[in-house]
């Protein structure tokens, strides 16, 4: 039996470093964004197939959602795993699945994110994009409206900021530890590599950009300003559209 918990943080706020980091601990492995969230909607999409009202067999389906993180990560040869995924949109899902419904939530102020999304990106239209990123189906709202489930819900969290990360990476892996009960093994942080998991690891190439390379020489805030990068129509719109904790 394998013990779960999850990772539901904002894009652009350490997610990918806090995981490398993280994965030095042998006690532990976290994913990568998990394609689980995707396997559940499409198992959960076969109850409105015909072929399944013609016979609908509900807990067969219940059985193979029960046994998702057990066959998923069988090859992980770890008996505690972060799956870092928007998650707070299947909260019933997991009231049926043997995990433990602890959530790390990683946040940074959204003008912040989407300063990183844009010094990415470099989009045409700047107000155009964060409309698009904010309030269409994207992978920050979607990470926005998860962590929101998560706090409304009252599940229980730990909450890291981005600046934690940065300014105490030790301190930051240590509470996640202490959180999810398991043993705590000082990162080596001079030692960050890539996120690679069983020799698999981030194929950008399939996005738009380079979102998940990290810096392992050194772990710093870039000196962004936000005014260099959004304009204040923008900061203006999305001051205050936030997480409500």
């Amino acid at each position: 039996m394998i013990n779960v918990n999850f990772l539901t943080g904002l894009p652009r706020a350490g997610n990918t470093l806090l995981s490398s980091v993280l994965n030095q601990n042998p006690n532990v492995k976290v994913s990568a964004y998990s394609v689980l969230p995707l396997l559940i909607n499409h198992i959960l999409d076969v109850k409105n197939n015909n072929r399944f009202k013609n016979f609908p067999d509900f807990e067969g389906i219940d059985n193979i959602i029960k046994k998702l993180f057990e066959n998923y990560y069988t090859h992980y040869k770890c008996n505690n795993i972060i799956d870092r995924g928007a998650w707070g949109y299947h909260l019933d899902a997991l009231k049926h699945m043997p995990v433990n419904n602890k959530f790390i939530v990683l946040y940074r102020p959204i003008l912040e994110v989407l300063t990183s999304f844009v010094k990415i990106d470099k989009p045409k239209d700047v107000m155009k994009y964060c409309d698009e990123l904010l309030l269409t189906e994207t992978i920050l709202s979607d990470a926005l409206h998860s962590i929101q489930q998560v706090v409304d819900n009252k599940k229980e969290y730990i909450l890291i900021t981005y600046n934690d990360l940065i300014n105490d990476m030790s301190l930051s892996v240590k509470k996640i530890c202490e959180f999810i009960d398991i043993p705590y093994v000082e990162p080596d942080l001079k030692n960050i590599r890539q996120l690679t998991i069983n020799n698999v690891e981030y194929n950008d190439t399939v996005l738009r950009a380079n979102y998940h390379t990290i810096r392992t020489e050194e772990i710093k805030k870039n000196k962004n300003k936000i005014e260099d990068y959004l304009p204040q129509e923008v900061i203006q719109k999305y001051k205050n559209f936030d997480v409500r904790f």
